[in-house]
Order: C-alpha cells, then structure tokens, then sequence
C-alpha cells in the first residue's frame, strides 16, 4: 500500500493512551499505546481478548489524521503500536505503524509473530528509504501452552531484525521453557548476528517469577557462549495496577 492510498482509509481502533511501557526492553519509559482491533490468533493465556472481535462497542473507525489528533495530545513521541495484531497482512491497520513512522514517531510493534515484518519493497512503496531506529519489533514466539504455537514464522522474519528488536517467550511451564530452549538453539546464529534481545515473561499467576530466574542462570554459560541477549522481562503494570484494568 502505499501512502496516499494509506491516508484515505479508517482503522478499528480499540485504545489509544499513555502511561509507562510495561515490559521489555522500553519497560518504564513513558509511552502512548495505539492498540488496534483483531487479532488473527486466540492464545489461551491473552489478556487483551476485548481486542479480538470487530464490534461497535469496543472501537472506534478513525482516519489516519485522527489518530494522529489522538496521539498530539499526549505530547509524546514513543508510540507502542499493540493489538490486537498490528501486522496482519490483509488489513490497512499493518501499515498504521509505518505512517506513525513518516509522521515523525519512534513507534515499537508488539506483534504475535505469526505475520511477516515489513519487507524492504513495502517500505519501498510507502516512500521510507531508512527506519534506523524509528521503528522497532517486539515479537512473541508463542510456545505450546498458547495453543498457538503452529503460527509461529522464524528463521524469515528473525534475518530481519536487528539492534532494539526482541524476541518474547511468554512462558507458562517447563514445557514451554523446553520449546524456547529448542528454538534458540536452532536460530541462535541468526539471533547473535540480529544483536536483538531475548525476553522470558511468564504467564501472569501460572509461573512463579523465581522459577525463571532459576532457568536463566541454569542456561546462562549457554547464552553468554553464543552471544545471546537473555533477559527476564516482567509485566510491571499488573503489579502498579490492577491486573484487569484497562487503558494502563
């Protein structure tokens, strides 16, 4: 799509607010949320499902130009563009993040990983030359207990990430530590080379905390071996907030 095309569509839009970014790598760094409708995945564990369906009560049809109204007054310039899922292929919302982008905004997708990253020919088309560090990847790599984990795309959208992307594993039990320890063994190059971040979340309330820690340090000689960035990545606003609000 591209551009002028871009700018005469509506997008369903769940939310747009600001407050502190909860996790990863831009954890505690204010931030606007543009959180957009549907969802091409149904992970057991998803704490955003108000976000799957379109309905008339929970979104709003708006214009580029009004989000951008939106977003002004907040006086912010990180956007974290959320979903739902951002980057559904078949959707004008996938190119939401790449106008944020040419409007002057540091935008991060959190994706669910089962959709491609832009390719150089839609960013070709959308009249970007360079992103540098203006657009960045929050992937999921969905493990077994999401019921999701068939979706996942690797080895393709993992050559196209680079430093101040990162990979997420949110974890529920050993099984799904197991899964991620066999996924990056298997693309641990590629990850090394990309100088992304790995993150490890668990599952609100399934997985106690400690228990990651413990597997971090187990696998630590193993990372440090092959150049991988491994962290612990918490959800700091189910402990500031209730775990059930909304719009923080």
């Amino acid at each position: 799509m591209k551009i002028r095309e871009f700018e005469e569509v509506r997008i369903p839009v769940v939310e747009i607010f600001n407050s502190i970014s909860g996790e990863g790598i831009s954890a505690g760094e204010v931030v606007t949320f543009l959180r957009v409708a549907e969802c091409n995945l149904r992970c057991s564990y998803c704490d955003t499902t108000y976000s799957y369906q379109l309905s008339d009560d929970n979104y709003d049809w708006l214009t580029p130009q009004e989000i951008l109204e939106r977003l002004s007054q907040y006086n912010c310039n990180k956007v974290i563009c959320t979903g739902g899922e951002p980057l559904e292929t078949t959707k004008a919302k996938r190119y939401l993040p790449l106008y944020l982008v040419k409007k002057g905004y540091k935008v991060r997708i959190e994706s669910n990983g089962s959709c491609p990253v832009y390719s150089k020919k839609e960013l070709r088309e959308f009249e970007i030359e360079q992103v540098n560090d203006r657009l960045n990847y929050t992937l999921d790599i969905k493990p077994p207990s999401s019921k999701m984990s068939n979706h996942n795309i690797f080895a393709e959208n993992f050559i196209k990430l680079t430093l101040g992307d990162e990979l997420k594993f949110v974890v529920a039990n050993d099984e799904d530590l197991n899964y991620a320890k066999k996924v990056i063994d298997k693309y641990k190059d590629i990850l090394a080379k990309s100088n992304l971040i790995i993150n490890f979340s668990p599952v609100f309330q399934a997985i106690e905390a400690e228990s990651l820690v413990e597997f971090l340090k187990e696998n630590n000689p193993y990372f440090i071996n092959n150049n991988l960035k491994v962290r612990l990545s918490l959800q700091l606003h189910k402990f500031i907030w209730d775990p059930e609000a909304k719009g923080v």
